[in-house]
């Protein structure tokens, strides 16, 4: 693509080095998080995956990964908590890793993808798919941001992804051409969990029929008072464009499954569409499985549900969405036991 084009804001843009780990700053007492989240769909495949990796500077194991994997009657979800490595050329540990390609947040931005798991091995090449946003200077406080001096801040930034390459079951040894589409995004900064939210959230992306790509995020958050709206940030792109969302509405089915949209874009796009019907669904989580007094004893889990839709023309095609919720482990914590009676007495 020739890099970034004079009209969308230079601050807009990552650093194509943000791809790489980053030196911490801030409190040291909160943890230092750098997050890399990866969904994929190969529609002629009926394959869905999904990776969640965090590396941590402060804590061990350092890197922990979670990766979904369902086709057909194939499903399998693995996780991976070790110390792993981290450098210029990779980051990962034995059951995951990201092999760094070219880094520049556009079309050219390319990654590998290498996973091997008790059940499954995959091997992508995955392409952005025009320009990423950074949400710090595009879309600055919609996630929590404080400075080097005062402890909680997170950067992040998101892009719409193609890939291609291999997804082989061991159960049968048969290696599946993979090609597809998906959502990703790249995290990093001090926080924890249970401060940024702990209610959950919505998300929506896609390639459309002219081959310019969207995605937005409505984000259900603690920190927020109840009567306060919903805070929704989201962007479409094209070959020389990168522009947010500004109104619109989004139905979802009772499943979770989305229903219809519509979306009014800064610079007059506006983008509609129903559901024709869901396609792929996976069902993923985060990493977070250590509980005990001083820890905060959520799990985040995320259903991912693909979708055909179509818009006024009649075109048809894919989104990616996600329902992501927050649930408790730590089931009985300051739980009232219920002793049977008429009515039940609480102890």
């Amino acid at each position: 693509m020739g890099g970034w084009p004079a009209s969308i804001p230079a601050e807009w843009a990552p650093r194509p080095e943000d791809e790489l780990l980053h030196e911490p700053v801030g409190d040291p007492a909160l943890p230092w998080k750098e997050t890399f989240f990866f969904t994929l769909r190969d529609p002629k495949l009926n394959a869905n995956l999904a990776m969640h990796m965090t590396v941590s500077a402060n804590r061990s194991p350092s890197t922990r990964v979670n990766i979904a994997a369902v086709q057909g009657h194939h499903s399998t979800m693995q996780v991976c908590h070790e110390d792993g490595i981290a450098n210029a050329k990779q980051i990962g540990n034995s059951m995951s890793r990201l092999e760094i390609g070219h880094l520049s947040w556009d079309s050219d931005h390319e990654l590998r993808w290498v996973a091997d798991l008790d059940e499954v091995s995959i091997d992508l090449t995955i392409r952005g798919k025009h320009y990423a946003p950074l949400w710090d200077t595009m879309f600055e406080g919609y996630y929590a941001k404080g400075t080097a001096e005062d402890g909680q801040f997170y950067a992040h930034t998101e892009q719409i992804v193609v890939a291609e390459g291999t997804l082989t079951w061991k159960a049968d040894g048969v290696e599946h051409p993979f090609s597809g589409f998906g959502w990703r995004d790249r995290g990093w900064g001090r926080r924890k969990t249970q401060l940024m939210w702990n209610t959950g959230w919505d998300l929506v992306g896609g390639v459309l029929p002219d081959d310019s790509v969207f995605s937005f995020i409505a984000l259900r958050s603690h920190e927020l008072p109840e009567p306060a709206p919903m805070p929704v940030a989201g962007w479409w792109s094209d070959a020389t464009t990168l522009t947010p969302l500004v109104g619109g509405y989004y139905h979802k089915e009772a499943t979770m499954a989305p229903r219809e949209y519509r979306l009014e874009f800064d610079n007059g796009v506006v983008l509609e569409a129903g559901v024709v019907r869901p396609t792929g669904r996976l069902v993923t989580s985060l990493h977070e499985p250590d509980y005990n007094p001083q820890l905060p004893n959520i799990s985040p889990s995320m259903m991912d549900w693909y979708a055909l839709m179509r818009d006024g023309s009649g075109a048809e095609f894919e989104i990616f969405t996600q329902c992501g919720v927050v649930h408790k482990l730590d089931v009985f914590r300051g739980a009232q036991f219920i002793r049977a009676g008429h009515p039940p007495v609480r102890e």
